[in-house]
Formats: structure tokens, sequence, C-alpha cells
């Protein structure tokens, strides 16, 4: 199969005929977009036209509302903020969202043995990443597992050692994405292309049939164009699944010993990059936009050779690119290629 344009293809095992069926009287909508969380946010849909765009828009606004409103660390009132303020041996009641997503970040800094891990809040900082509320006494702050073992005690709480700083936004993002969907299926809509800052999840398939189309991101296209032998992007079907991508052209910085990204790599220390100078970025398939998100992160952190190992252990579909062009496939991607 070749789509004029486009190099490699990925389909799904779990897309269908069946799942692919027109849905007479349903059409596809008009794209929204709006600004969120620092980046934008968009959303395809099919659906009956008694279901108004402002009906759509109000709903998802609510989502990224109560997401921001609990975890994001540019507002100095919400929740983690609160939380990385507060003194040595304080508790904080925190909402259902922080307390899913933290919960499932600190599972995946177990299961990533590190690689990702929520209390880099200081870290990440200290690189000059992140925001202003975010930066206390410019401390590096406590990290690392005996951390995550103690900051919560019990349901619904988070307690503060002293000192440690969580940072969530290597997985809210598609935490939120995931939200986005789930709100639209409360709606009736089933058949969605939904995405904030590049992360996209795909529920169901376009009112034609056809499944939702989605390009990986690259560092640079004019530039990957130059040495990727087949001059186009890789395409993927998102038929009821998630992708997202992680990479230090994202945010970067340049220094007199090299480059440093937004993502601590894995068993570094500030200034010293422990993975693979030449790893552009990695995307990570997943049914959820908040594993794949998380994945993403902890897989770039250990660089191409302990990052494939990982993901090879964790059956993860995983597309590693290097600077200039070049793609490493983890055995669960490749049963995606045509």
């Amino acid at each position: 199969m070749a789509i004029q344009g486009v190099g490699e293809i990925l389909i799904p095992q779990n897309m269908s005929r069946a799942g692919l069926t027109t849905r007479p009287g349903f059409v596809l909508r008009n794209r929204l977009s709006g600004q969120t969380m620092g980046t934008e946010w968009s959303v395809q849909w099919c659906a009956p036209k008694s279901i108004l765009d402002e009906d759509v828009q109000m709903k998802l606004h609510a989502v990224f509302n109560r997401i921001i409103k609990q975890m994001s660390t540019w507002e100095s009132g919400s929740e983690i903020s609160r939380f990385n303020q507060l003194p040595a041996g304080s508790n904080l009641e925190i909402g259902p969202d922080f307390q899913k997503v933290l919960r499932d970040a600190l599972n995946l800094a177990r299961e990533s043995q590190g690689a990702f891990d929520p209390t880099y809040g200081g870290l990440i900082a200290e690189r000059g990443f992140g925001s202003d509320v975010s930066r206390i006494n410019n401390e590096k702050g406590l990290h690392g597992s005996d951390i995550w073992e103690s900051i919560t005690p019990k349901k619904g709480v988070v307690y503060q050692p002293g000192g440690v700083r969580l940072d969530l936004s290597a997985i809210a993002k598609g935490y939120a994405v995931d939200e986005m969907t789930s709100a639209l299926h409360q709606m009736g809509i089933t058949q969605c292309l939904t995405e904030i800052g590049g992360e996209f999840r795909g529920s169901g398939a376009k009112p034609d049939g056809l499944p939702w189309w989605v390009d990986l991101e690259q560092e640079s296209l004019e530039e990957s164009y130059k040495h990727r032998p087949s001059n186009v992007p890789i395409r993927i079907a998102l038929f009821n699944l998630s992708v997202a991508t992680s990479g230090a052209f994202r945010q970067l910085k340049k220094t007199e010993t090299g480059r440093i990204s937004h993502i601590v790599p894995a068993g570094s220390v500030i200034g010293t990059e422990k993975n693979d100078p030449d790893l552009s970025c990695v995307s990570v398939l997943h049914k959820d936009c908040l594993w794949a998100d998380g994945w993403a992160t902890a897989l770039f952190a250990l660089g191409l050779k302990d990052g494939l190992a990982l993901s090879e252990d964790r059956n993860l579909m995983a597309v590693f690119q290097r600077v200039g062009g070049e793609s490493i496939y983890s055995v669960a991607a490749q049963s995606l290629r045509l």
C-alpha cells in the first residue's frame, strides 16, 4: 500500500472493517482549536449536525480548566504549586485528576526504573525550564524512589516531606487528551481526533470509513527530508490509539558544553547528557495518551540503546528518530509497518 507523499505507513492490528463502517447522517465537523496549557489544542469529530460547535468547545474548556486548577505549575494557586510551596511535614488534599495522574506517574517511575520521575521538578528548574512559581530557593529538591513511597500516605492526600517539587507536565498533557476524548464520548461523539501540543488520540473513524491519519512529529521536516531516503514522513492510522512524542528539540538550550533538554537524562548530572546526543525524539503509540506521553519521555531520557531495550521489555510500540531522519522501531512498532 502506498499513499502519495508518505514513506512509512503504520496500521494498528485492531483496525477492523466493521470499525471503519460509514455512518449515514454523520458529518465530519470543522476543526476546532485554541490555546491551553501553554500550547494549542484541536479536535475533529463526526456526529449529527444537532451537536453544536459551541457545546463541544464549552465541554472541552471545562476539562482544561479542571486540569489546570489541579496540575499546572504555571498557576501559583493550583494544587500542585501549593504542594511545592508547602513547609516540611505538611499534607494537602488534592482533586481526583491530580490523584490519578500522580498515581500513574509514580507507577511509571517504578516501571521505567526512574527514567521518568515526577519529583524532578527541581532538576527541571535548575536546567532552566519550567515555571517561575516552581523555582523555590533555586534548590534541586528531593527526588528518587525513597520519595515516591512517602508522598502519598493515603488516598486524596499528598505529603510534603520538605523540598519535594512535583512536575507532572510530561504526563498531564496526555491525560488531558484522554479527558477530551472522554468528554466527547459523554456527548455521544465516539468518532473523534483530539490533540494537545502534538499529542493525539484517535477514536473510531471518519464518516467515509477512513481512519484518522497523523504524521509523526519530527525535529525539522525540511532537514529530515534531506536525509530520509523517501523524503517523506511516517504516517499512522490512529484507530482507537494514541501517539505522543518527546524530544530535545521541543525545549532546548545550547551551551558551551552541548545541548540541554527539558527532559532530564536518566542517571545524569546537570550539564552532562548521558543519552545519545544524536537522538532527536521518541514517539510511543498506546491505547491511552497518558501512557504514550509518559513512556515517550522515559524512553527519550534513557537514550536509544537503553530506551529501545526497555521498550522491548515492556512490549511498547516505540519509534526512535535520530537527528538526520533515521528511524529505529521497537519490535511491537515493527508489526504496524506495511
